[in-house]
């Protein structure tokens, strides 16, 4: 009789996380869709919900951030990332964020630091270098800034923000003319604020 309530415990025990966890995935899954769809919202409520349920998921944690990363919400996306990166440090895009977060605050030291460790993961992560290269720009380090712009330009060579954003470090590196091809070529790819900058530096 008492294996028979210990197993009817147990079998309670075990639908019941069983229920909660399914419901987890599937607030999970709803705060999604509503953050792809714009619904940022909703999706904050559903993951919220979600995490109550389930706090180990740190696919959770990270949707749940970029939320709060869209919503302007720099505490709450920096301390969601944080929470996902505990549970799973080996996610690049988080650390990439993360490192938007920072650099939207002003740390653009940090934010390297977070876009290095990234990279490590991806090597190939365009975008990871793309914004190592603006924090890069704003700490006055030109030549590595050209650099992470210049493997942006390697990854996909129609990114016309890259070579916008390397013509700025190469004009304040001294290299105009070098700065202007790139503008050029920037609007060439169709980003016509380039042609302000050949208007105002380059004639």
């Amino acid at each position: 009789m008492k294996r028979f309530f210990l197993s009817l415990i147990l079998t309670l025990f075990f639908l019941e996380n069983f229920s909660q966890n399914e419901n987890a995935s599937s607030l999970l899954k709803s705060g999604t869709d509503k953050f792809n769809s714009g619904n940022l919202d909703g999706a904050a409520i559903d993951l919220a919900r979600a995490i109550e349920l389930n706090n180990q998921n740190s696919e959770a944690f990270f949707i749940l951030a970029e939320v709060k990363f869209k919503q302007n919400d720099d505490k709450e996306a920096m301390l969601n990332y944080n929470k996902s990166l505990e549970l799973n440090a080996k996610n690049p895009t988080a650390l990439k964020n993360r490192g938007k977060v920072k650099a939207r605050l002003g740390d653009y030291r940090g934010s390297v630091l977070d876009f290095n460790k990234a990279i490590e993961l991806n090597p190939k992560f365009s975008d990871a270098y793309f914004n190592r290269g603006l924090s890069r720009f704003n700490l006055k380090e030109y030549a590595e800034s050209i650099n992470d712009f210049s493997r942006v330009v390697e990854l996909n060579p129609k990114d016309y923000e890259a070579f916008f954003a390397r013509g700025n470090a190469k004009f304040f590196s001294d290299k105009k003319e070098e700065a202007c091809l790139d503008w050029s070529k920037a609007g060439e790819l169709g980003f016509m604020k380039a042609y302000d900058m050949i208007k105002k530096k380059c004639n």
